[in-house]
């Protein structure tokens, strides 16, 4: 059961069509399985809808449609793709809208780069040089403790599988952990089957303790 979920300002701005790539890609993924926060998207859908129902016209541009349309085609993130989970073994329980960015390979992280400690990950090209935010999949193993950190701005992790607990208590596969600039902690892997992640963020880590200049220098 989904215990941690999106803030409701952040699904009215994806709802409204303002998030980024990134942002977007995982609050589709979050919504797959968390019908909670699918029905507060589908209900400031139609509020929107119904608030351009009830305006007045005005004049556009010409291309404009044609500029709306191009834009709904190329979406591979639109919210009709996130209602699908993969069910193979090596891609279990991952939602298509996601599925589709990653490598295939006889394992879900055999093609991922290697980290520190065991992690993977995997960056993720959503073709858009001037966002600000990056999308990221991370492989923990089991018990794994990650350094203690903060962050620059925002950030957003979706447990794709297994599960991780910190300070602010424990998330398991489809719960969704915000953190900001006034947030420091310490994220310990689930003890049996780790966690898989996507991450999306602003700006880089700040690592604390003996060794966070290092880290910090290192700008992982």
């Amino acid at each position: 059961m989904i215990k941690h979920h999106l803030h409701s300002e952040i699904l009215l701005s994806y709802a409204a069509g303002n998030t980024s790539a990134s942002e977007s890609l995982i609050i589709a993924s979050h919504i797959t399985s968390c019908s909670k926060c699918r029905r507060e998207v589908e209900t400031f859908e139609k509020l929107g809808g119904k608030l351009l129902e009830e305006s007045s016209a005005v004049e556009v541009d010409s291309s404009s449609l044609d500029n709306i349309m191009s834009k709904i085609d190329n979406d591979d993130y639109s919210k009709n793709s996130s209602d699908v989970l993969v069910t193979s073994d090596i891609f279990k329980n991952i939602p298509a809208v996601l599925h589709q960015y990653l490598p295939d390979g006889d394992s879900l992280t055999e093609n991922w780069s290697k980290g520190i400690g065991g992690i993977k990950y995997f960056d993720i090209d959503l073709g858009s040089s001037n966002q600000n935010t990056r999308a990221r999949m991370l492989s923990i193993p089991p018990g794994k403790k990650l350094p203690h950190h903060g962050h620059e701005a925002q950030e957003l992790t979706l447990v794709i599988q297994g599960g991780f607990s910190d300070e602010n208590g424990s998330y398991d596969a489809g719960d969704v952990a915000i953190e900001d600039e006034n947030n420091i902690h310490t994220p310990i892997s689930d003890a049996k089957e780790g966690c898989v992640c996507l991450v999306v963020y602003e700006g880089n880590l700040k690592f604390k303790g003996l060794f966070g200049p290092i880290l910090n220098f290192l700008k992982i």
